[in-house]
This record gives structure tokens, C-alpha cells and sequence, in this order.
């Protein structure tokens, strides 16, 4: 975290750990909590103000810059459901090649905007993953965020998960969305994937 003057420039800066969390036996794993990112935004937010000596209230914007393609299922709330899905977690890469299957052989314009193959790095793959190895959650899941929408929602107070704004950056190729194909692929394409992702482009308010 650095504080900046427009014009004294850098005033201070404080950072905080967070741990990754990872499997021996499963060199695919790569995940880290919700919880443990708030905490350490927070400290190293505290630190920051301490040592550039500001009051915090005298604070009038923040940036925030969060891992790319790194997604988390939330339910009511937004409260998480599970850890973040890391950009390196490559657990679905099965589902990613599902995906990339269904597109080529339907036609599915969007496939296109992600270079022709579907990465086990992006959203719809790491869902379903989630989805198939979870059913005790399915139920409670509203959606699923992209961590650079879920750290700018809980910073603007956001709790409800209809109301989250969605980085077009974000759900661009990673999650197929495109305005002139009409936002998400068709639910028929999603649920032909699999029955689990049918109705999730309606899940994925927001852009």
C-alpha cells in the first residue's frame, strides 16, 4: 500500500503477508482466502498511514491493483464460499478443455476473442470445477467474483451481490462476455457443457 500526494508525490507505503496455500500431492492446487487478503489490506493500509503520518479520513480515492483470473463462488452477502481460485491453480484444465471442445464444435462465436482455446486459468472453468467438487455448496452460491470485483466491493461497502460491478477487462476472455455477441454464451451452450452451469450467465450481474 503506498499513500500519494498529487503534489509532494509518495508520502509512505506499508505492505502485510498473506499465505498462499498449496498441495504436495497436487502441484495444480494454488489457492488463498478472502480473509486472509482483508487482513492484510488492512495492515498494510495502517502502516502506510503511520508512517506517511495522514489521517485517514484525509484519504479522498484509493487504487487497488488484485491477481488477475483468480475467482471466488460468494453467497448472500457476498460472504466467500471457498478459497480464490488462483491464476495458477490449473485444477481445471479438464473443464477448460470441455469448454474449448463445446465452442469449436458449436460454433460459439466467443471462443474466437479467447484465441481459439479456453484456458483452465479463466472463469467458466474454474466454476465448474468448483461446482462438480462441491455439492454441499452448490445451493448457497449467488455467483462468483473475479478478485479484482470482490476487493472493490467490499472496499465500497457493496453486500449485495446483484449490485456488484463487474471489470470488463475480467469478464471479457476470461469469461466470454461480449457486448456484441450479446454478453455471456447462450445458456444452451453453458448448460450443454454441463447441466451444473446452466443459468449462470444470469448468476453474473453486473456488466
Amino acid at each position: 500500500m503506498s499513500l500519494f500526494d498529487s503534489e509532494k508525490g509518495r508520502l509512505g507505503a506499508g505492505t502485510a503477508p498473506y499465505p498462499l496455500h498449496r498441495i504436495r500431492d497436487d502441484p495444480d492446487h494454488a489457492t488463498q482466502s478472502h480473509a486472509d487478503h482483508m487482513e492484510a489490506l488492512i495492515g498494510a493500509t495502517r502502516r502506510a498511514l503511520e508512517k506517511s503520518g495522514v489521517d485517514g479520513q484525509q484519504v479522498a480515492a484509493m487504487a487497488i491493483d488484485t491477481t488477475g483470473s483468480s475467482v471466488v463462488p460468494v453467497g448472500e452477502g457476498l460472504r466467500p464460499l471457498d478459497d480464490y481460485y488462483l491464476w495458477c491453480d490449473h485444477r481445471a484444465w479438464e473443464e477448460a478443455a470441455q469448454i474449448t471442445d463445446a465452442a469449436r464444435q458449436t460454433g460459439l462465436a466467443a471462443i474466437e476473442w479467447c484465441g481459439g482455446t479456453y484456458s483452465s486459468e479463466w472463469g467458466f472453468a474454474k466454476l465448474l470445477h468448483w461446482l462438480r467438487h462441491n455439492p454441499a455448496k452448490r445451493e448457497r452460491m449467488v455467483t462468483a467474483l473475479e478478485h479484482c470485483d470482490m476487493a472493490a466491493a467490499v472496499l465500497c461497502g457493496v453486500t449485495d451481490p446483484a449490485k456488484v460491478s463487474r471489470s470488463v477487462c475480467a469478464m471479457g476472455h476470461k469469461w466470454m462476455w461480449n457486448r456484441s455477441l450479446g454478453g455471456f454464451p447462450p445458456d444452451e451452450f453453458l448448460a450443454g457443457v454441463d447441466p451444473l452451469l446452466a443459468g449462470m450467465g444470469a448468476k453474473l450481474s453486473g456488466c
